[in-house]
C-alpha cells in the first residue's frame, strides 16, 4: 500500500474515527479555517499549485516498540503518553498515476524532521512508504510550494537534503537552534501550566515536543556521512556516543514533576 492509499483510509473525527481530525481535499479544509489562520496563505499557494491535494491534520503515529534509537535516547517518560500522542500537525498527499508522495509539516523543522523520523524506522506507521515521503516546516510558503512541485519528478531523499541545507547551514547551527528551543520550554512550561485549562494535554504536547527535539538531533547526527567521515574518521561507535551525548543534552522535566508544578532534587 502507498502512502496515498495508506492515509486515504485514515477516518477522522468527523467520521466518528480517532485516526485524525480531519482528512479530505485541501480545497475543503480552507473552507473550515479562518483566513486569519497563520496557516491559510501556505495552504491556499498549494491548493493553487494542485486542486486536487488532499490533507490529513493532526494525524496520530504509531511509534516503533523496538526502535534502538529510542532505546539510547532513553526518554521513559513517552511511554506514560496516551495512545497516538504523536501527531503529525499536517500531512498534505497527492497521487499522479502510479505515484504516491506526502509532506509531513509542523510549525518547526525541528518537530516536522523528529515526526519524519518517528514515523518512518522500522515497525512504525510510515515504514513501508518512507521513500514517498518528505518532510518541512510551515513557515516557508515558497520552500513548500517548491517542495511540492518536484516532489513526483525527484527522489524524496534527494528533496529532503535540499531542505535541510536550505533550513540550516550546517549540523551545529540546527543543533543550537534545537537546544535554543528546548531551553524555551523548559524556562516557560510551569508559567505555561499555570494558565493553561488543561494540564494533561499541555503536559503531554510538553513531552513529545522534548522527545522529537531528542530524535531530530540523535538521527540527524547520525545519518550524516560527511560527519563520520570527517570528525569520526569512519568510527561508527564514536560517531553513536556523540549523537547520544547531543540528546543528552536536550533536558526535560519529568511527568511527575511537572504535575507537581516545581522541579524536585532530580532531573531528567
Amino acid at each position: 500500500m502507498g502512502v496515498y492509499e495508506l492515509l486515504n483510509e485514515a477516518v477522522d473525527s468527523r467520521k466518528g474515527g480517532n485516526d485524525c481530525d480531519f482528512n479530505g481535499y485541501l480545497e475543503d479544509y480552507l473552507g473550515t479555517i479562518s483566513s486569519e489562520d497563520e496557516v491559510y496563505p501556505l495552504f491556499a499557494a498549494l491548493l493553487n499549485a494542485d486542486p486536487d491535494l488532499k490533507i490529513c491534520v493532526n494525524y496520530g503515529i504509531k511509534l516503533s516498540d523496538n526502535s534502538i534509537s529510542n532505546l539510547i535516547i532513553r526518554y521513559k517518560d513517552i511511554n506514560k503518553l496516551s495512545e497516538k500522542a504523536f501527531k503529525c500537525p499536517y500531512i498534505i498527499y497527492a497521487k499522479k498515476d502510479d505515484r504516491e508522495k506526502a509532506i509531513i509539516m509542523a510549525d518547526e523543522y525541528v518537530y516536522a524532521k523528529g515526526l519524519y523520523y518517528c514515523a518512518t524506522e522500522s515497525n512504525a506507521s510510515f515504514e513501508g512508504v518512507k521513500n514517498d515521503l518528505v518532510a518541512i516546516d510551515t513557515n516557508h510558503i515558497n520552500e513548500v510550494v517548491e517542495l511540492y512541485k518536484k516532489l513526483f519528478n525527484n527522489r524524496a531523499g534527494y528533496l529532503q537534503r535540499e531542505v535541510d541545507q536550505k533550513m540550516y547551514e550546517n549540523y551545529d547551527a540546527m543543533f543550537k537552534h534545537a537546544l535554543d528551543i528546548a531551553t524555551k520550554i523548559k524556562d516557560n512550561i510551569f508559567e505555561d501550566l499555570k494558565n493553561t485549562e488543561d494540564k494533561a494535554a499541555l503536559i503531554e504536547k510538553t513531552v513529545v515536543s522534548w522527545f522529537l527535539i531528542k530524535k531530530y538531533v540523535y538521527v540527524q547526527y547520525m545519518v550524516d556521512k560527511k560527519i563520520l567521515n570527517d570528525v569520526h574518521n569512519g568510527n561508527t561507535k564514536a560517531q553513536r556516543n556523540q549523537a547520544k551525548q547531543n540528546a543528552d543534552a536536550i533536558r526535560f522535566i519529568s511527568i511527575p514533576e511537572l504535575w507537581k508544578g516545581r522541579i524536585g532534587r532530580k532531573q531528567d
